[in-house]
């Protein structure tokens, strides 16, 4: 059996998520739980399948990869020789990506 991929949120990445979960929880505690419990399994098939997710497509050559969950884009790097997921960050679909750092 495969050995399985390790999953590290950076911290630009948790950061994005806790303030969506935030924002939702405000009028909706009941949605933010739903929403994270969705969040967490998306992202934690990953774990066997880190190239499951389409790559970005307006950075196509820098090998990051996304998952979408409702209106929030997951963009993500696979790290091959380490096994290993960076998540890169979270943002919502309106919202306009920078382009992308060699920092994991």
């Amino acid at each position: 059996m495969p050995r399985r991929t390790t999953l590290v949120w950076t911290r630009p990445a948790l950061d994005a998520l806790l303030d969506a979960v935030r924002y939702i929880k405000r009028d909706k505690p009941l949605a933010a739980e739903r929403f994270a419990a969705l969040i967490r399994a998306k992202v934690g098939r990953l774990r066997q399948y880190p190239e499951s997710g389409r790559l970005v497509a307006e950075f196509p050559a820098s090998g990051l990869r996304e998952i979408v969950v409702e209106d929030y884009r997951i963009i993500y790097r696979v790290q091959q020789g380490r096994n290993r997921v960076d998540i890169v960050t979270l943002r919502h679909g309106t919202r306009q990506l920078e382009p992308p750092t060699d920092a994991p």
